[in-house]
């Protein structure tokens, strides 16, 4: 009987067909990641001499830059640059990615696996130099998931360790953080605190009790007294900044930093402690699966717990800093939900009217209330409400010291630009129309821009359509469940790379002007009609239709008062009045 020898199949292609891998080395790219940017770190260089070593030893080619993350945590990815390197490996720019240990690549198990398919199903190999086991075998994705279940473990070993010390402090008195406070020092002998710097401290302040500082503790005692009985902040900070009294870190007080400092209740002996149903949120994803994202830092009041400090309060009676304490978060909260409604704009020019000096918006004011005329709809007389420039009013940083307009004197000459377009003769509006044709043939950019983004638009309803037959084919048992994972994961990668490119052109396409054609004479003529016989906030819709911006000059009520510039025409780069190229 004769034996049968079988040999290896063969595969013949044409040329043309032939892999472009053939022949060549394979390409590299390093990615790097720090969990907190420093400037005398040496961990990047670390990850990227191994990294150098690791291939050199493989001939493998190293393309670019390293990509890096630095300050960037690894339990999450969406502030991170791994959607850039799996856009770079759906290019095929690379073959290689290479790692320092797995850690570098993610903390967080489940979605560090998913990234990894997505870059494995592009073709892409992805290596460790310190822990390196081949990724294409049954062990070394084994020997990975337990790596990445590792790096996990040990991220939430030290949050618990975290949540333990904020335990251990607050039961202490002690603040959150161990940093420095406004009115308060740690002791003499210790170097003043640096932002990026460890912290030295002395035997002395170990405990980490703070002292209250003989020149900067009466001022927030006084601070804390003034707010409660009614002093306005813009009269605290204009007070600040006279005296040259500056923050912690040494930079002039703004109505931010103030409320920094009182809200905190440190100064009255308060520590206070986020509570924990209020530091996340949880974000449902397009697939229906939910993750928690940090919550907002911008918190009122209402957001914390607050116990009592080990500290001295910089009041000396207990009795009089609760009272202090109550009244002032009283008038917070009160002011809290004030601002909230004061940021919807009341007025026809809301929201248009810019200071010429220094660019900033403009806030309103009303007259005295015993000066002040009869109501109109409603809303105060135009004549009683005073548009002034808000960083002026704010940190008296306006190079020219602000500016000032009344509503009735900005409404007067706004009718009076639209007198004039409406009455603009023939010739000139045709000059307009020419003018308006040339910048247009310079932004067909922005044409394809928006090209751009609907293509965009249909590719993300396409790929949600996809989604839906996976997954109805894995609920008719037509698709495995780990293939249609990978398939889930790549379909997620084009998902949120196509997101962000939208996002990006849109937000290119906001800062440039977009400018809409000019209406008819006989348009305008009604809208100034209209205008005479609405509403303000009817008024306000009708001038957002037209106007971009209105720029107030400084000086007196005359016709150059204010300079409109229409939805039809790009705006003059802005210079700052104060400026030698300025007026």
């Amino acid at each position: 009987m004769s034996t049968i020898v079988t040999t290896a199949p063969l595969r013949l292609r044409p040329v043309e067909e032939q892999p472009a891998t053939a022949g060549r080395r394979k390409r590299g790219l390093i990615y790097v990641r720090v969990s907190k940017a420093r400037a005398d770190m040496i961990s990047p260089e670390l990850q990227v001499g191994h990294a150098l070593t690791l291939a050199r030893s493989e001939n493998i080619d190293v393309i670019a830059e390293p990509i890096m993350d630095l300050g960037e945590s690894g339990r999450h990815f969406e502030e991170r640059r791994i959607e850039e390197i799996k856009q770079m490996a759906r290019d095929e720019q690379f073959d290689v990615l290479i790692l320092w240990i797995w850690s570098r690549f993610g903390r967080n198990l489940r979605e560090s696996l998913q990234h990894l398919d997505a870059l494995m199903d592009y073709g892409v190999e992805v290596r460790a130099a310190k822990e390196d086991f081949d990724g294409k075998t049954t062990i070394g994705r084994f020997a990975i998931a337990q790596m990445l279940n590792i790096a996990e473990l040990e991220s939430n070993q030290k949050a618990d360790s975290w949540r333990d010390t904020f335990e251990s402090r607050r039961n202490k008195g002690l603040p959150h953080s161990n940093r420095g406070r406004f009115g308060y020092y740690r002791c003499e002998t210790c170097p003043k605190w640096e932002f990026g710097k460890k912290l030295e401290t002395c035997p002395k302040c170990r405990n980490g009790i703070l002292k209250v500082d003989p020149v900067t503790g009466p001022v927030l005692a006084q601070l804390y007294r003034d707010y409660a009985a009614g002093i306005s902040v813009r009269r605290l900070l204009v007070d600040l900044n006279r005296r040259g009294i500056k923050t912690f870190t040494d930079k002039p007080f703004t109505s931010g930093d103030l409320h920094a400092v009182l809200d905190s209740g440190f100064g009255l002996g308060y520590v206070r402690y986020l509570i924990p149903e209020l530091s996340h949120r949880v974000v449902t994803n397009e697939d229906g699966s939910t993750k928690k994202k940090r919550a907002n830092r911008q918190r009122d009041v209402t957001a914390f717990l607050y116990y009592r400090g080990a500290h001295d309060a910089v009041v000396d009676d207990p009795v009089e800093c609760e009272r202090i304490w109550d009244a002032y978060t009283k008038r917070r909260m009160t002011q809290s939900g004030q601002s909230f409604f004061s940021n919807r704009p009341r007025y026809s020019l809301s929201r248009h009217l810019r200071c010429s000096g220094c660019g900033g918006r403009m806030q309103t004011a009303l007259r005295e209330k015993k000066y002040r005329r009869t109501l109109v709809d409603g809303l105060p007389n135009p004549l009683d409400v005073t548009f002034r420039c808000a960083n002026h009013i704010d940190s008296k940083s306006c190079p020219v010291n602000g500016t000032y307009i009344s509503l009735a004197v900005a409404e007067k000459w706004l009718l009076h630009w639209l007198d004039h377009e409406a009455q603009m003769s023939e010739k000139e509006a045709e000059a307009v129309a020419a003018r308006i044709a040339a910048l247009r043939t310079q932004s067909d950019g922005d044409k394809a821009l928006l090209t751009r983004i609907e293509s965009i638009q249909s590719q993300l309803e396409g790929l949600r359509a996809k989604d839906d037959k996976l997954t109805d084919a894995v609920l008719a048992e037509l698709v495995s469940e780990d293939s249609a994972r990978r398939k889930r994961a790549e379909l997620d990668a084009q998902r949120q790379a196509l997101g962000r490119e939208q996002s990006e052109l849109r937000t290119k396409l906001k800062e440039a002007p977009v400018l809409q054609p000019r209406p008819p004479q006989a348009d305008l003529l009604t809208a100034r009609r209209i205008y005479l016989a609405a509403g303000q906030a009817d008024r306000r819709e009708l001038v957002s239709k037209l106007v971009r911006e209105i720029r107030v000059n400084k000086g007196k009520n005359g016709p150059g008062k204010i300079d409109v510039y229409p939805l039809w025409e790009a705006p003059p780069p802005w210079i700052p009045r104060g400026s030698p190229t300025g007026s």
